[in-house]
């Protein structure tokens, strides 16, 4: 056996070691950047959730208003063009439903109206409504399933988005 085969067969067995801990990497490269798009997508979608909310306040002009209605809000009967009027938060939820496709296939969606600490769940600050003025958060939730982790056992975790905005409608 002369040296150059020992040679080829050390270089052999180091790419054998090699090659498993560059593909974990690379795998948890890709990993990595699913997350940073997940979380970017997740606050476009909160986002435009609450813009969506904003504009479609309780003012009288306001043609299909959602949220809790404002005491001068004229609410319609839902129909073909205002498929979910006040006091639904549905139209809201479906904003950002549409906003966070592909992230994942269990999205949370919440609205909350008034000054609220977190919003975890519809629920309202005490008189909210959808009149000018108003506080609407929207946060948008979901969890990421990620390969590298699922190799030793770990679940995917949970990324979040909230976006606060004022009605001006």
């Amino acid at each position: 056996m002369t040296r150059s085969d020992r040679s080829r067969g050390q270089a052999m067995v180091e790419f054998a070691l090699v090659i498993p801990i560059f593909i974990l990497l690379m795998v948890g490269l890709f990993d990595l950047g699913r997350v940073v798009w997940v979380n970017d997508t997740l606050a476009t979608a909160a986002r435009e959730a609450a813009r969506f909310a904003i504009v479609h306040g309780g003012s009288e002009g306001t043609l299909c208003p959602v949220g809790p209605p404002a005491t001068t809000a004229v609410i319609p009967a839902p129909g073909p063009g205002c498929l979910f009027p006040s006091p639904s938060r549905q139209a809201i939820k479906d904003v950002a439903q549409k906003w966070a496709a592909g992230t994942s296939a269990n999205v949370t969606v919440n609205v909350c109206y008034g000054v609220v600490s977190s919003c975890t769940s519809d629920t309202d600050a005490a008189n909210a409504t959808n009149a000018r003025g108003m506080q609407v958060m929207v946060t948008v939730t979901s969890v990421v399933d990620l390969s590298v982790p699922s190799l030793v056992g770990f679940s995917g975790f949970s990324l979040s988005a909230t976006s606060t905005m004022l009605v001006n409608h």
